[in-house]
This record gives structure tokens, sequence and C-alpha cells, in this order.
């Protein structure tokens, strides 16, 4: 009996130890649980609740939801202490200052149709003692532990080594241990030379999905990585008819469709997508249309890449005719030519008219001067052919010959004696007078008879 009590107490004493040691340490991991399962129902409401938990008071916490903004459109949302909320385009953030170890988070939405519908919580982030911690990842590393130990020990190796980054939107994003994903089998390779675990798409060759963490643990999501030029876009995938589509990045070689321009698509909260939305030429100017709707290359569950337009305000998707819009845009190239041509035409006749005048008042500047010079002329030589049938008085009587009876009297000879002081230079006239009255005969010599 001595040495069964003994070995009692020694048990016991063992297990207080081992209680002591272990049990006081051991704190369950905040978590974040809702519903993700929902049925819409077309022009009534539907409600989903989050309850986040911690073992310590939050002093705050955030929960990013996304929806389908084709079957669900954003009312409301409410929870806790100093509560705010923000929704729409696939998106819904809600926070509050719980104070307490518990915070519940309510959101109400529209259905816009009759089907099943699937929420995700993409980021839940809380505040513990002034330490912000990612309750994804947090609960991600609880399910770690617990899992087989391959996978493991290599999610363990990869924190203590440098993991692949990539700054999307001004902020670094690591490459994280990616969830299950249908379709997808998990596989490793290099990225910026450090092995990463990655997803394999099971049909499509070469497509790689993977997991980035935001530097500060707030933002969580899968991309597509494209293993030849190095680079990620937001993981998006949607119904096209009968096909599923992924997006991804159009290859170089890939021709983009005549007047698109490329554009960053919001995607999101925080992503953006590479798109092309349809312009206007006007001159030099590209104006964009005033429509959602934009222009991105995908894929399809078959490997078949090609352009697809994008409605934002819907959500929805179809494979975008090519043949029909270069045939529509041919049609209407040929138009914008003819009708440039018929501008060129009009302004060649415009600058050729305008040409045709210039000369036209040129050579009639020149008619008119050389009239004017002419005229000139005809009037000098008129003036100058007047003068020289009609001369000047003073000339005419200067030049114009004495009378006949003039000359007779001009050559008569004075005949008789001269007396005193008289000369032969006398004055004929006078002459004359003195001879009628002394009674001298006047003989002119001139005169025939």
């Amino acid at each position: 009996m001595r040495n069964r009590k003994s070995g009692m107490g020694r048990t016991g004493l063992l297990a207080a130890l081992f209680f002591l040691c272990f049990g006081m340490t051991a704190f369950a991991a905040p978590s974040v649980e809702g519903d993700t399962e929902l049925t819409a129902v077309d022009g009534e409401t539907v409600s989903a609740e989050f309850t986040i938990t911690s073992d310590s008071d939050m002093e705050s916490a955030t929960l990013t939801i996304s929806y389908d903004k084709s079957v669900l459109t954003y009312i409301s949302g409410s929870g806790g202490n100093n509560f705010s909320g923000s929704g729409g385009n696939g998106t819904v953030q809600l926070s509050a200052v719980p104070n307490d170890t518990s915070a519940t988070f309510s959101v109400t939405f529209r259905g816009s149709s009759d089907e099943d519908t699937t929420l995700e919580i993409t980021a839940c982030t809380i505040t513990v003692d002034g330490e912000e911690i990612d309750v994804l990842a947090a609960a991600d590393d609880a399910d770690a532990e617990g899992s087989d130990g391959e996978d493991s020990d290599e999610e363990d190796s990869e924190e203590d080594e440098e993991r692949a980054s990539f700054v999307i939107d001004e902020r670094t994003f690591y490459v994280h241990h990616p969830t299950s994903v249908d379709g997808f089998t998990l596989t490793h390779i290099d990225i910026q030379g450090i092995r990463s675990s990655v997803l394999q798409s099971d049909t499509l060759e070469d497509f790689y999905l993977v997991m980035l963490y935001s530097d500060n643990g707030s933002y969580r999501d899968l991309f597509v990585y494209n293993q030849d030029t190095g680079t990620v876009i937001p993981y998006v995938q949607l119904e096209s008819g009968s096909d599923t589509v992924i997006f991804i990045e159009a290859d170089e070689d890939v021709t983009v469709p005549t007047r698109y321009s490329y554009v960053d698509l919001g995607w999101g909260a925080k992503y953006t997508l590479p798109a092309y939305k349809h312009v206007t030429i006007d001159g030099v100017d590209e104006i964009f249309d005033d429509s959602n709707r934009y222009l991105i290359y995908g894929i399809n569950q078959d490997g078949e890449k090609g352009w697809y337009s994008y409605d934002y305000d819907t959500g929805s998707v179809q494979l975008f005719d090519e043949i029909a819009y270069d045939g529509e845009q041919a049609y209407i190239t040929e138009l914008e030519e003819k009708e440039d041509g018929l501008r060129d035409d009009l302004e060649y006749q415009a600058n050729r008219y305008n040409t045709d005048m210039r000369n036209r008042l040129w050579l009639l500047l020149a008619v008119t001067l050389i009239a004017i010079v002419l005229l000139n002329i005809v009037v000098i030589q008129y003036l100058r052919i007047r003068r020289l049938r009609n001369p000047e008085p003073e000339e005419e009587e200067e030049e114009e010959p004495a009378p006949k009876s003039e000359k007779k009297k001009a050559s008569a000879v004075i005949v008789g004696n001269l007396e005193e002081n008289e000369t032969d230079f006398d004055d004929p006239e006078s002459r004359r007078e003195a001879s009628v009255d002394e009674g001298l005969e006047i003989i002119d010599l001139d005169d025939d008879e």
C-alpha cells in the first residue's frame, strides 16, 4: 500500500508539472467563420453573418469579403462599436472597434437572379495589444501544423528563407503556400531564383497560380503567374456561355484590335487588370467611349486564347468576334478614307480656286496698269500732235509770213532827194506817210505792172 501511494503521488506530480509547463502556454489562434454559401432570389434580400474570435481583446477588426456582383448587389452592413462599412463592384469591407474577444459582422445583399452563390473571405485583420495580426495567415499556420510532415516542413523552411516578391500598387507582396483550388495541383517552381509553392493547372500547359500576401498581411489573393515574363495579374475566372474563362496577359505577338487603347481596369479594392477600351479618333486625339465595356485577353478550359468583351457593370463576359469586328472596321475605314478623299479633293479645289483667283487678280492688275500706261502714252502723243498742228499764238506771229501788200510796201523804193537830217533807215511807214504829205511818188518795185 505504501508503494502504491508513493507511485500515485509521483504520477500526480508529473501530471501537475506537465500542465504547468504545457497547458498554460497553449492558445487558440484567432479565426473567422461565417456564411459563405448563399441562395440568391431575384429581387429579394439575403444576409450573411461573420464572427471573428481571438483569445485577447481586439482593439480593431477589419473584414473584407468578395462576392459575385452579377448575382448579388451590396445593400448594407452592420457590426459592433464604431462600425463602418462600404461595398460595391464585388467587394465589401467591414470594420469595427469591438474591445472584446469576438466581433460579429452582418452584411445584406439583394439578389439579381435565382441561383446559389459563394462569398469569399479575402482579408481579415485584427489589432491586439497594438500589434496587427492577419487572421487568415494565422489560421493557415495552424492548419499547417496539423498537416502532413512534408508540406509542413517545407512551409517552415520557406518561413526561414527569402520569399519571391512582387510590387503591386506600390506595395510589396510575398509568395506564400497556396490554398487548394479545383482543377489545380500543388507543385514547386523557381520564381526569381527562389523555389516557391504554386498551383499548376491540370488541363492547361504551363499555367500557374501563386498565393501572394501583402507586406502587412491585409491582402491575401491568388494571382496568375506568367513564367515567360515573370509578372502576375489577379486571378479572375468567369463563365462565358459553356466556357470557363481566365483572364491572362496578352502575348507579345498578339495584335490588338483597331481603335482600342490600353487602360488599367480597377479590380477589387487594390488591384488592376490589363485591359483595352474602344476609342474614337478625333484628329490626333483619342476619345474613350462612355460605356463600361473593356477588351481583356483570356484563355478557356481548352487552352484556346483570345479577346473577350467584359461588361464592368454586369460582370458578364463574351468572346470577342474579331472577324465581324475587323469587317466592320474595314467598312468604317473605307468610308473614312472616302470622306478623307472628298475632304482632300474639296481642299484641293478650294486651294486651286484661291490660286486661280489670285492669279486672275494679278493679271487684272497688270492689265490695268498696262492700260493706264498706254492711255498715258496716247494722251501724251495726242497732245504733242495737237501742239505741232496748232502752235501757240506768239510763235505764229513770229513765224507767219508778211502779207503780199506789206511785202510790196516793204520792198518799195522811195525816190526823191533827202532832206537834212534824213536817213535811208527811217521807218518805211513813216516815210510813206511823209511822202504822201509831200506829194512824192512811191514806186513799188515788186509790182509787175
